[in-house]
């Protein structure tokens, strides 16, 4: 049978026998989403005549022999992606999984699809099957680095026309002296840190469709919004200097959320007597605000 994201709309493989009478959770390899998947209700056999003999159970293309199917319960396979149009398709290949959702994000605002991976090798697999617009590519990518791909790319006749943008911290003007093209063939090129939004500019200016950012409507709560972030600031910066230490051994275990959540919940209380309850349902703003800290820590 097929599973579908709720999502996303990813579609999976699954052989009935391994789905439970309560059903399976999945977790979905391109949005992380989980959910539940139950057997579909089976329909009442029509009863046997002794003229007409029983109909034989047919089995379906996904559960003949020889298909391939999940070989655990709720164990995914790749997903049978939709066909999108290739002009606004953006290859992201960065080992960074939230830096890599929020450049998609920034990207799906534009108009634009994103197709996520994190390692080299995986990247040039989908460079090969997708044949996007344009493939960002960290230079620090594990198992394959990005201008090792850019390199390969650039001499494939089939991948030449696929343009690339190299992402990290290995070219600096006062330094090489050298425009991107001349440094591993890449189109363009993007110091790390002005990831995501610095992208869009370098896009625009290579002549990928990007569309204009709709300007939503004003809600009434643009104000309450910004109070809320402020508030949060305030929040995590009170947190962080009253806990140095705990918060550097989360940073260098990479759970900060986790081991800072106690102590964020001491300034929960004032923030949701201070902030209206519809903004604060939006988003949980304190752990936004510490997540951001912590890759500003990170990257110092």
């Amino acid at each position: 049978m097929i599973a579908v994201c709720p999502k996303c709309s990813a579609r999976y493989r699954i052989a009935k026998e391994k789905l439970k009478p309560e059903g399976v959770r999945m977790r979905c390899g391109r949005c992380d989403a989980v959910f539940r998947v139950r057997a579909p209700a089976q329909a009442p056999a029509p009863a046997a005549t002794p003229d007409a003999p029983a109909p034989k159970e047919m089995a379906s293309p996904m559960e003949r022999p020889g298909a391939p199917v999940a070989d655990q319960p709720g164990t995914a396979q790749e997903p049978q992606r939709e066909a999108v149009d290739r002009e606004r398709l953006v290859l992201v290949a960065i080992p960074d999984a939230e830096l890599a959702k929020q450049t998609a994000s920034v990207l799906g605002q534009r108009g634009l699809h994103a197709s996520i991976v994190h390692d080299g090798v995986e990247a040039m697999l989908e460079i090969q099957r997708q044949l996007p617009r344009v493939a960002v590519l960290s230079a620090t990518l594990p198992k394959m680095y990005g201008f090792q791909i850019c390199e390969v790319m650039k001499r494939n006749e089939s991948l030449r026309s696929i343009q690339v943008v190299l992402a990290g911290s290995i070219h600096h003007a006062d330094r090489y002296r050298r425009e991107p093209s001349e440094l591993y063939g890449a189109d363009a090129y993007l110091e790390d840190p002005d990831l995501p939004g610095g992208l869009i500019p370098i896009l625009e200016r290579i002549g990928v469709p990007i569309a204009p950012i709709a300007t939503p409507p004003d809600d009434g709560f643009t104000e309450e919004r910004a109070k809320a972030e402020r508030l949060a600031r305030i929040i995590v910066s009170d947190v962080i200097l009253y806990n140095e230490d705990k918060f550097a051994e989360a940073l260098r275990r990479g759970c900060v959320v986790e081991m800072m959540s106690p102590d964020l919940d001491e300034g929960r209380g004032m923030f949701c007597n201070r902030i209206d309850e519809r903004v604060r349902d939006e988003q949980d703003y304190l752990v936004e605000e510490l997540l951001r800290v912590a890759r500003l820590r990170g990257e110092a």
